[in-house]
């Protein structure tokens, strides 16, 4: 009986996560089209946009891994490495897919990196200043 609900919870949180990494994706691709228009890339559509997030986060993934494993004893340079890499790759990737310039697929990959950050940030602080209130700080 205990196992039964053990499963059911991991099932639950599985669930959970998929939903999580689903939403995240449409988010990250709504981070990208905005960064694409904000560049003033002509035909950056939604769809562009999804196939560039998920073919750019599978590139500059796999680019941080090799950069990761060729540099990872080097600890913070390393992650640093492979962080830059991964973003160069990625911006590749966003080249090809928006049909434009290698300078604006780099910008695009980066402003929308910030984007993500910024409102991340602003989510973590309302978290946090409302878990201060619920607890009377």
């Amino acid at each position: 009986m205990m196992i039964d609900w053990l499963w059911g919870a991991i099932a639950a949180i599985g669930g959970i996560i998929i939903v999580l990494l689903i939403a995240g994706f449409f988010i990250a691709s709504a981070f990208t089209l905005l960064a694409a228009k904000i560049v003033k890339v002509e035909n950056a559509t939604f769809g562009r946009a999804m196939l560039a997030t998920f073919l750019g986060s599978l590139a500059g993934g796999a680019a941080s891994l090799v950069l990761g494993l060729l540099f990872g004893p080097l600890l913070v340079a390393g992650a640093v490495l492979s962080t830059i890499g991964a973003y160069l790759v990625d911006s590749l990737v966003v080249k090809a897919i928006f049909r434009t310039s290698y300078g604006k697929g780099l910008l695009i990959t980066l402003l929308a990196g910030v984007l993500a950050a910024a409102v991340a940030i602003v989510i973590g602080l309302i978290v946090v200043g409302t878990s201060f209130l619920s607890c009377g700080l």
